[in-house]
C-alpha cells in the first residue's frame, strides 16, 4: 500500500458542515481553522488536519457520488416512497396581442 491512510467519510462531512454552519468561504480557510482551534479538529473527529487536496478531492467526491448516495439511504431508512401522481395544469394561456409578438 502507497501513500496515506484514506480518511474517513464522516470526518470529512462534518468538517463540510462546520464550513457551511461557520460560512467558510475557501477550503484554505477551512484548513487554516481547523489547525488553528483543536477544538474543531477533534469535533470532526480528526487526529490531524487533512491536507487541502484532501478536502478538495472530498467536495468533488460528496457533489459527485456521495450526496446521491446519502440521499438514497436516508430515503430507505425513512421508508419514503414515491407516489404516482400526475399533476396538469390546465391554466388557459393568453394569446399575444399580435401573433409576431408571441413567441
Amino acid at each position: 500500500m502507497t501513500g496515506r491512510p484514506p480518511m474517513s467519510k464522516k470526518s470529512l462531512l462534518k468538517c463540510f458542515f462546520l464550513k457551511t454552519y461557520f460560512s467558510i468561504d475557501s477550503l484554505r480557510k477551512l484548513v487554516r481553522i481547523l489547525q488553528r482551534f483543536r477544538c474543531f479538529q477533534r469535533a470532526c473527529g480528526l487526529s490531524e488536519v487533512p491536507h487541502l487536496s484532501t478536502f478538495s478531492r472530498a467536495a468533488k467526491w460528496f457533489r459527485e457520488q456521495g450526496f446521491p448516495v446519502f440521499h438514497a439511504q436516508l430515503l430507505k431508512d425513512l421508508e419514503v416512497r414515491y407516489p404516482k401522481i400526475v399533476l396538469i395544469d390546465s391554466t388557459a394561456l393568453r394569446s399575444s396581442l399580435y401573433d409576431s409578438q408571441a413567441k
